[in-house]
């Protein structure tokens, strides 16, 4: 009797209910959307893996102390079974990939916790970030399983391409001191670790004409006196040949103001030589260049890479990014930019997701219109499909996740199964107008008496679901977004049954119907 009253009194203000029922929906989208996108949720594992770097010139000896100490510490950990380490050169040698030095400073260490204790990882990422600044080293620790990462793919991956290097690696090193400055980014590539500082000259043509030189020359000369190494002799041993050369080892570099006080020689008609400094007819500048040029589609090109730190988003991170770089104009017009990564694979599996959205609507929507032989009672059932989204949308925002691929598999499910509860709703419909009944106590009526069936398929349907979405086990994190988005979906999808459906039929369904009786099919065929 309540449901009676509260369904007509929806129906008195219709348009109001749908109105909420849209804002509802658009609100709970903005604000999932502004917590931005991942691909799949990382899931805890009974295994940890850490990589110690001590600093450089560390000896075997205190590498092996050091990695005793943590592993003693790690070890009353409460749920840890077993603590190795080995030296990453080790490591190397057993994959056969090692180099020719012994490597001391580097050791990968191994965690493994009971199954029961796999949220432990956080509490064993917070003790060793704390031994990282007791014993001076670098540690990194992986307590969760990332499946994007194990894709291969950086989390950030900013592609620059263009003709001229100077403006390629200039804006390369703007963009990656912008990005330095961001608290959400680590491990950022550095062009100064792949470039070369070199010594750039630049001769002025008219003041090198004035003293009888030009510029092929001027080059020429600081060529011949920058060979370093020369050819003395050449001694035969055994039937091999080697080529003695003398060179002057005492500095390996040479300073800007020694190249500028360089003298070159000036032959005259007279055959007279006479001397003059570099820097008098050349400026000599400190420059940098890339240590090797790259091609991506036959363009020269170079990559910025970087990781996101824990607790930030890489869709929202590389949005910023974005922003920064168009903000601060960063990148000339020559030069092209292209952000790769773990975000451009998101995107195009969202892409994908929402046409599988697309298809799977169409497809029910022209299953429901083969059954019902009309277009307008399988519209109102579907009308009610994008609002159910809402409580899914709702359900995820309260537990705290974010859209991923997996929640989006959730939402397909939904749009699949939502829609049978308001085919059984609509045909009771159909069913008592068809008996006689005047349509809007046919509404009514039909919701009463559907609303005990429509109640236990959704509850059946959630507490099937709820251990899934509780997440309990290992690796239960990577499903569990179905789940929840499930459970959200039915809940909600239940209110819209019993009073959505109710107001759209009541608008949209005008026409009478009326039962065709035997005796009346006669007389028309006659």
């Amino acid at each position: 009797n309540s449901y009676k009253s509260l369904v007509s009194r929806a129906m008195d203000h219709g348009k109001l209910v749908v109105a909420g029922a849209f804002v509802l929906l658009l609100a709970s989208g903005a604000l999932l959307l502004v917590k931005g996108f991942e691909f799949m949720p990382a899931m805890s594992t009974p295994q940890i893996s850490v990589t110690i770097q001590m600093p450089e010139d560390t000896e075997l000896k205190e590498t092996a102390r050091v990695n005793d100490a943590i592993a003693e510490e790690i070890r009353k950990v409460d749920g840890v079974q077993t603590v190795g380490a080995m030296l990453s050169s080790d490591t190397m040698g057993i994959l056969g990939t090692s180099a020719v030095e012994d490597d001391y400073t580097q050791t990968a260490m191994y965690i493994v916790l009971d199954e029961d204790k796999a949220d432990q990882g956080k509490l064993i990422k917070k003790k060793m970030d704390a031994f990282a600044k007791k014993y001076n080293c670098e540690i990194i620790t992986s307590a969760d399983m990332d499946m994007s990462s194990m894709m291969g793919q950086s989390d950030i991956n900013i592609t620059l391409y263009g003709d001229d290097l100077d403006q390629l690696r200039t804006a390369a090193l703007d963009i990656e001191e912008m990005m330095g400055s961001m608290k959400s980014l680590e491990d950022i590539s550095d062009i100064r670790e792949n470039s070369t500082k070199e010594l750039h000259v630049s001769v002025d043509k008219n003041e090198a004409m004035k003293n009888g030189l030009t510029v092929a020359q001027v080059y020429q000369q600081v060529s011949d006196k920058l060979s370093k190494d020369k050819d003395a002799t050449t001694i035969t041993q055994d039937g091999k040949t080697l080529d003695v050369s003398i060179g002057h080892s005492s500095k390996d570099e040479l300073t800007r103001k020694e190249l500028e006080a360089l003298t070159l020689h000036v032959e005259k008609k007279d055959g007279t030589v006479d001397k003059i400094r570099l820097a008098k007819i050349a400026d000599v500048m400190d420059d940098y260049t890339l240590k090797q040029i790259d091609h991506t589609d036959q363009k020269r090109s170079y990559s910025i890479t970087a990781s996101v730190k824990d607790g930030y988003n890489i869709t929202k991170v590389t949005s910023s990014i974005r922003k920064g770089i168009n903000k601060n104009r960063l990148v000339p017009h020559e030069v092209e930019v292209d952000y790769g990564g773990q975000n451009e694979e998101i995107m195009h599996a969202m892409k994908q997701m929402l046409l599988m959205l697309a298809v799977g609507f169409l497809l029910v929507y022209l299953i429901m219109v083969a059954q019902f032989q009309s277009l307008r009672s399988p519209f109102i059932i579907i009308f009610t499909v994008p609002l159910a989204f809402t409580g899914g949308m709702l359900a995820l925002l309260i537990s705290n996740q974010v859209l991923s691929i997996v929640s989006m598999m959730g939402f397909v499910m939904l749009m699949g199964i939502i829609v049978n509860n308001g085919i059984v709703l609509v045909d009771c419909i159909n069913r008592f107008r068809l008996e006689g009944m005047e349509k809007r106590e046919a509404i009514i009526q039909a919701g009463a008496v559907r609303m005990r069936p429509v109640i236990m398929t959704a509850a059946t349907t959630v507490l099937g679901l709820v251990p899934l979405a509780i997440g309990l086990g290992t690796g239960a994190e990577m499903v569990q977004p179905v789940a929840v988005a499930c459970i959200g979906g039915f809940i909600y999808a239940t209110v819209t049954t019993l009073f959505i459906v109710p107001i759209m039929y009541n608008k949209f369904s005008r026409k009478h119907m009326e039962k065709i009786k035997d005796e009346e099919l006669e007389i028309l065929t006659v």
